[in-house]
């Protein structure tokens, strides 16, 4: 009995010692999966730009954490000047920024080496309104040939934001695809920003503007103005449809050295896209907090005229950016040539 008790305190001895060993080993094994989790930490990126719906898409992406689950602490920055947003790329503040071609052209004409990378608006989202006792008189539609329409523009009094702003240079570009003298044909008046362009077609002193969402869909909306043309949709000029619009640049430097981060941006951005088509209604809620002043309705509009304008993937092409350039050549925005080929203005490396 003894004997057989001594046994006991063995074999016990060396269950404690196979128990310790495991914990010793577990803890192990976390300690040594700890440099793991540090290597696969959040990157931090910021971004820079003006607070427009035109921008849904990395909002989206950061509000629904898709940045997060990709690696990426996402800062959006606003701005209220679009050199701000050039000057803190360039200073190495941010590291995306949202540009036209004509931007990155200037650019690049200064020695800098940013590049497009994404493509966040493919077509123009400039939509032509007019006031609805003009459509009236001018006997067109939304339906009407887009030849019609463009014949319909001769003699009116266009708002603009100021001389020489693009919401002047695009109805000029219209009036000269109708074979029209902008400078006879037609009247510009300078009367300010969105709000102000609304409130001078409600009071009958202009006739029509070109501007993205939401003011001409408030003037629809209350009865005021048609949307004529609609470029966001497809439905003008075909080289509207195609434009690269808005686009996402990078220090191209700074992308070839972080290829992996850059990767993971634009894919959040597709995740993103591709979620807010599948529901709509929350991607209202979260944009909302972005725009607080902004009513439901008014929100909805401008979100739901600019879904046709993103293109999907965020693939840019050279046709595209052709476009922009000839465009911006022919109304005297854009000096010189440019190189519409890939790896030049833009580049899709970074678009998987």
């Amino acid at each position: 009995m003894r004997n057989g008790h001594g046994h006991q305190p063995g074999k016990g001895g060396s269950a404690m010692k196979r128990t310790a060993l495991m914990i010793t080993a577990l803890l192990l094994a976390v300690l040594l999966a700890a440099p793991a989790a540090q290597t696969q930490s959040i990157t931090k990126i910021r971004q820079a730009g003006f607070k427009v719906i035109d921008l849904a898409v990395p909002l989206l992406a950061k509000s629904k954490g898709i940045f997060q689950k990709n690696g990426l602490d996402f800062e959006y920055v606003e701005i209220d000047s679009g050199k701000l947003g050039v000057a803190s790329l360039l200073s190495g503040n941010v590291q995306f920024v949202d540009l036209g071609v004509d931007d990155v052209v200037a650019l690049q004409k200064e020695g800098k080496d940013l590049v497009l990378i994404y493509s966040m608006v493919n077509s123009l989202t400039m939509d032509l309104v007019v006031r609805n006792d003009v459509v009236q008189r001018l006997n067109v539609t939304p339906a009407s040939s887009l030849d019609s329409k463009l014949k319909a523009l001769r003699g009116l009094t266009f708002g603009i934001t100021r001389p020489g702003a693009v919401t002047q240079l695009f109805p000029q570009y219209l009036l000269r695809k109708a074979g029209y003298n902008p400078e006879k044909d037609a009247t510009f008046v300078q009367v300010g920003g969105g709000q102000a362009l609304v409130a001078a077609m409600k009071s009958k002193r202009i006739e029509a503007f070109m501007l993205s969402a939401p003011a001409p869909y408030i003037l629809e909306k209350d009865g005021d103005g048609t949307v004529l043309i609609k470029n966001s949709a497809g439905q003008g000029p075909k080289e509207f449809a195609d434009f690269a619009f808005e686009s996402i640049a990078s220090m191209k430097s700074w992308a070839n050295a972080n290829t992996a981060t850059v990767e993971a941006y634009t894919r959040s951005l597709n995740e993103a896209y591709n979620w807010m088509l599948t529901d709509r209604p929350t991607a209202l809620r979260l944009l909302k907090v972005y725009f607080p002043e902004t009513d439901d309705a008014t929100l909805a509009l401008s979100f739901n005229a600019l879904v046709p304008a993103i293109k999907k993937g965020g693939r840019l092409s050279q046709q595209a950016v052709k476009n922009q350039v000839d465009v911006l050549t022919s109304i005297g925005a854009l000096n010189g040539q440019a190189d519409t080929r890939e790896g030049v203005l833009w580049t899709n490396q970074f678009v998987k």
